[in-house]
């Protein structure tokens, strides 16, 4: 074990070391569900983004091709920016959703959310559109049973026009698109978009913008609603106080004097990203199963004047990302 006093955690050069997962609802366990998000390889952004069912099952359109366009524009976008010090962190984060939206071509609507971290590695900014939400957690040792405290330091917050009506944005069929639409049997589709009142669009720049400063080993969760309306803030940090974090990772392997300096050691390895999604988004799966728990959509529910119990099944997709200096610890 390793005695010396860690050194303060790094506040600048820092890069997100991610990983994902994601659990349909199961009636579309077959096609995967309607999210989606992305993680740039150079770890400057994230992002999620959940379409609208209605388009498939109301229009026969696939509701997920809109979605994974908006994250893959934003993704696309990312690669540019990472060494551009004249925008700030939400302005990068603005821009990256923008891009996103006026890179898609698919019909379809959904939420989305972008996170990326400025050029010098000290903060990150988050555009946030829709009911999808990001938590950033910090770590102290000294918690029960040898565990960390695990506190929530920033979140973004939801933005609804009324009670599970979130923003949205959309790509919607255009006049000229009704001849086409009309041959491929989507008459339903036309005529709904003839009576659908554009000026009412949510728009990228409706977008809230956040600012968060960063830490070396501060924890990201990234996900749908399927996640947050299921799992209160409170109960991921328990599930977060077992993990190792980087930061406590790289400390030891920077001790010659450390017992059992190994690379397979259990003191040198960090919890993977992907394996706290993993778990996140199985814990979110089986809240959303339960039909008596308190969850935060039934709390929101009672607020809004509507009775509801238990959990809300829903698409569940989670990306979890370390804050690690620049190279990262091995």
């Amino acid at each position: 074990p390793c005695h010396k006093t860690p050194p303060d955690p790094a506040t600048e050069g820092l890069r997100l070391r991610a990983g994902a997962a994601q659990i349909p609802h199961p009636r579309k366990a077959k096609t995967g569900g309607e999210d989606s998000y992305f993680i740039c390889a150079q770890g400057s952004a994230l992002g999620v983004s959940d379409g609208v069912g209605e388009w498939g099952w109301r229009f026969d359109v696939n509701p997920r091709g809109f979605a994974d366009e908006l994250m893959a524009g934003a993704a696309q976008a990312a690669t540019h920016f990472i060494g551009d010090e004249s925008m700030s962190s939400q302005q990068r984060a603005a821009t990256l959703l923008s891009a996103g939206y006026s890179s898609s071509r698919c019909f379809g609507s959904a939420t989305a959310l972008v996170a990326t971290v400025n050029a010098k590695g000290t903060e990150l900014g988050v555009a946030n559109l829709g009911d999808s939400g990001m938590r950033q957690f910090r770590f102290q040792s000294g918690g029960r049973g040898g565990g960390n405290r695990v506190a929530v330091v920033n979140r973004t917050c939801e933005q609804q026009h009324l009670f599970n009506c979130p923003f949205q944005l959309a790509r919607l069929p255009q006049a000229e698109d009704f001849d086409r639409l009309r041959a491929e049997g989507k008459e339903k589709l036309v005529q709904t978009m003839q009576h659908v009142r554009l000026s009412q669009q949510d728009m990228p720049h409706d977008a809230e913008l956040f600012c968060f400063p960063l830490k070396e080993g501060d924890l990201l969760l990234l996900g749908t609603d399927g996640l947050f309306d299921n799992v209160h803030d409170d109960e991921l940090c328990e599930l977060l106080s077992s993990v190792v974090t980087p930061l406590e990772a790289g400390f030891c392997l920077n001790q010659g004097d450390c017992e059992g300096a190994t690379e397979t050691s259990t003191c040198h390895n960090f919890t993977e990203p992907a394996v706290i999604a993993s778990a996140i988004a199985k814990a979110a799966c089986r809240r959303s199963r339960e039909r008596s728990t308190r969850t935060p959509f039934s709390l929101h529910a009672r607020e809004a004047g509507v009775y509801h119990v238990g959990g809300k099944m829903d698409d569940i997709t989670v990306v979890a990302a370390w804050s690690v200096r620049t190279p990262p610890p091995e």
